[in-house]
Parts: structure tokens; C-alpha cells; sequence
């Protein structure tokens, strides 16, 4: 399951929850989830920015090569 569904999942069992303790189990559960889903997105926008000076040189070559032949 997508983490956004796992996470939309989380907060309706947190609305939902009948009680305090089930709705302390929820938010923590939820809390876990969206700091997993948060440390996802961190590496993969460094990693994104990381390679992005290649891939900026990739386009310019291949421009060249365009503009050449």
C-alpha cells in the first residue's frame, strides 16, 4: 500500500478511534508513518539533486550533438 494510503488510513482510524487509548495508539501510528514517509522523501529529493548536474550536462551533449549535425 502507497504510504499517502497508509497515512489517509491512519488519520480516519484516529477520527474514528472510540476512546483515548485507541486514539493515542493511532496518532502514534500515524506518527511513525509520516516521519518514515518524510525520511523517503528526503533521500529521494537528495538523490534527485545529487544527480541532477548530470543529467543537466546529458541534455546540454545531446544539444550540442543536435545543433552540430
Amino acid at each position: 500500500m502507497p504510504p499517502e494510503d497508509v497515512i489517509d488510513r491512519l488519520c480516519h482510524k484516529a477520527m474514528l478511534a472510540p476512546d483515548e487509548f485507541e486514539l493515542d495508539a493511532a496518532l502514534g501510528e500515524l506518527q511513525s508513518a509520516l516521519q518514515e514517509h518524510c525520511d523517503y522523501l528526503e533521500s529521494v529529493s537528495a538523490d534527485y539533486l545529487l544527480s541532477l548536474p548530470l543529467a543537466i550536462r546529458k541534455r546540454v551533449s545531446k544539444l550540442h550533438e543536435t545543433i552540430a549535425a
